[in-house]
This record gives structure tokens, sequence and C-alpha cells, in this order.
């Protein structure tokens, strides 16, 4: 049988049904370390729907000529997703999985295109509500994502900037608690620095939107209710509401002049009533920085004493590559960035910063002796 005239041309039906198992076995490692009951049911409905695709690709390929195997688990991928659920949370996850469905219904609709097969309509059908599932999981999920976003991005900065400091101070100082002294004060400078300057900033922010509601608050309630009312119907025909819709409820509304001054500051501001915590804000940065420091300071007192101080600082930069490249996964996912090309970019970056303070120690500790 001519596979070319049986198959219509780039619709991979195999590489379709590897990719729905893939999703199958994904889906049901997630199920079985889920704790929350709907979210488990949930994600084992999803698992039985991937399923489900799978068989309709592997009919389509032996329809087509193609020997079906049934591929191995993808075991390193199915451990992938576990560790991101065990290390950052479901938000994560539910972060990448949206990315990854979203991009399996476009190749759906490209493929629907070539083979005009109206089965297919289902399965797209199937892979916009797990898309839809998704986005409305990472929507409750945003406080808790954003919170570990905010951890993770502290924690790099003190993992650079101090792994950054050591590195330029073993070719100069022989002692290793003497390096972690060092290394433990450029932290704490950090973590005082970081915080305060999460505190300004955030206090910054905070104040000027309360001046900004402020003046539009005070402005707005000088206005005639006519002039609110325009507002409103204005802000409703903008977001899709029918004319005569938008008119009634802009009428209803400019009866509570503080509803409707709500809903214009919200739309026109951005404010939904409630900005950052500053305090919040700045401890957060200080915990997450500090534990940055001392994940690549605690080798030196301890590995360094037994093996000396270039043990210590090679087991530190493992740390650091182990770190830099679990926060290189997150800000991939968070971006819909590449997770490999994020990663080795993080990586290097780093390996380039400490790379530069050894050399930058190195040429200081031989000025130095030479000049004794």
């Amino acid at each position: 049988m001519n596979q070319a005239s049986t198959r219509p041309s780039g619709v991979d039906y195999l590489g379709f049904y590897r990719d729905e198992l893939t999703d199958y076995h994904i889906y049901k490692a997630l199920a079985s370390v889920e704790r929350d009951a709907k979210r488990r049911s949930a994600l084992e409905e999803i698992a039985s729907t991937e399923l489900r695709h799978a068989e309709y690709w592997a009919s389509k390929a032996k329809g087509a000529g193609q020997a079906v195997k049934n591929p191995r688990t993808p075991i390193f991928k199915v451990i992938f997703y576990l560790l991101l659920r065990v290390i950052f949370g479901l938000a994560v996850v539910v972060r990448l999985r949206e990315r990854e469905e979203d991009e399996a219904i476009a190749r759906y609709v490209n493929a629907r295109d070539s083979m005009r097969d109206p089965s297919l309509d289902d399965i797209i059908r199937d892979e916009v509500i797990h898309e839809d599932y998704f986005i409305e999981e990472a929507t409750q999920m945003s406080t808790r994502f954003n919170n570990i976003r905010d951890f993770i991005y502290g924690m790099s900065d003190g993992l650079v900037e101090v792994m950054a400091a050591l590195a330029g101070l073993v070719p100069v100082v022989t002692n290793p608690l003497l390096i972690a002294v060092a290394g433990l004060i450029v932290g704490v400078a950090g973590t005082v620095s970081m915080t305060i300057g999460a505190y300004m900033s955030v206090k910054a922010q905070s104040e000027l939107m309360d001046y900004k509601v402020n003046k539009v608050k005070t402005t707005l309630r000088l206005l005639p209710i006519e002039a609110v009312r325009d507002k409103v119907r204005d802000i409703l025909r903008s977001s899709g509401v029918p004319e005569d819709k938008a008119l009634a409820i802009a009428s209803e509304l400019s009866e509570n002049r503080d509803a409707a001054l709500d809903m214009v500051i919200a739309k026109e501001l951005g404010y939904t009533g409630s900005t950052e915590n500053a305090v919040k804000s700045a401890v957060s940065t200080g915990v997450s920085y500090i534990v940055g420091a001392a994940l690549v300071i605690a080798p030196f007192p301890t590995v360094g004493l037994v093996a000396g101080r270039f043990v210590a600082l090679a087991t530190s930069i493992v740390l650091m590559v182990v770190a830099t490249t679990a926060s290189g996964v997150f800000t991939a996912v968070s971006s819909n960035a590449r997770i490999g090309s994020t990663v080795a970019r993080n990586v290097g970056l780093s390996l380039l910063a400490l790379t530069v303070t050894y050399l930058v120690g190195s040429l200081a500790h031989l000025l130095g002796a030479s000049m004794a």
C-alpha cells in the first residue's frame, strides 16, 4: 500500500499518537499525587480523554498502513512534571500545561485543514476544554504563582551576587571560614539593600496609586451624574456590551455614584481596590535573597574545612547550577519561553559572573604577591 496516497501531506499520525500517549501518562501521574479531590478527578478525566485521542491516531496510522507500537512510558518527562509539582506546586505545572495545550490546538487545526475529517472537531473541542480548565486554574492560582515567582527571583539575586563575591575571594583568602564570613557579610548587606529597596519601591507605587485614585475620585465627584453615566456607558460599550444594554446598566449604576466611580477608576487606572503590601514584599524579598546567599555560603564552613576552599568553591558552583536551573525552568514557564534556552542562558550568565570575579581575585592575589 502506498502510504503517501493514504495519508494527507504533513500529518504525522504516529507523532500525534505518541504526543497523546505522553500527555496521558503526564496527567495520570499528576492525578496520582493530587490531594484535592476535585482537581484529581479533573486530571483523571483529562487523562482518559488523551488516551481516547491516542486511540484515534493509532487507528488512523493503521489505516494508512503504518505499524503502531506502544511507545515506552516517557518516564523522564513524567518525572520532570512531578518534580515541578513537588518543588513549585501545581500553579507552575498548570501554567506550563496551559501553553502546551495551546500549541496542541494549533497543531490539530492544521491537521484538520489537511485531513478534512469531521471527527477531528471533537478532539479540538476537547483540547479547548482542557486549555480553558488550565486557564481557569491558573487564574485561581495567580497569587500563589506570583509569590513563588518573587521568591525565585529574589533567591536568584542572592545566589549569583554572593557566589560571584565568593569566587573572587577564593584566590586571595586561604581560610574557608574567613571566606564564609566575608560571604555572609556580603549576603547580609545585599539582604538589607534589597529589603529596603523593595519596601521603598512598593511603598512609592502604592502612594502614587492612592494619589491617582483620590484625584480621579475628586474630579468625578464634581461631575454631574449624567457625565458619570456617560463614562460608565462608554466603558461598557468598549467591553462589547450593546448600546441599549450599556445605557440601561449605566443609568442604573449612576444612581449609586460610588459603584459608578469604582468602575471608572478600575477602567482608567487598572485599580481593583487593593495594592501590594510594602512590608510583606520587603520581607519576602529579604528572605528569598538570604536563602540564595546561604545556599552557596554553606559549603565553605562545612566542606571547606575538610577538603579545602577550592573543593568548597566547586560544591557551591554545583549548588548554584542546580538552583539556577530550577529558577530558569520557572522563568521559562512564567514567560512562555523555551525551557532549554532559558536555563542555558541563566546558567551561562551565572558562570560568567563568577568566572570574571575569580579572575579578578586571582589578578589581585598576583599583584599583591609581587608587591610584597
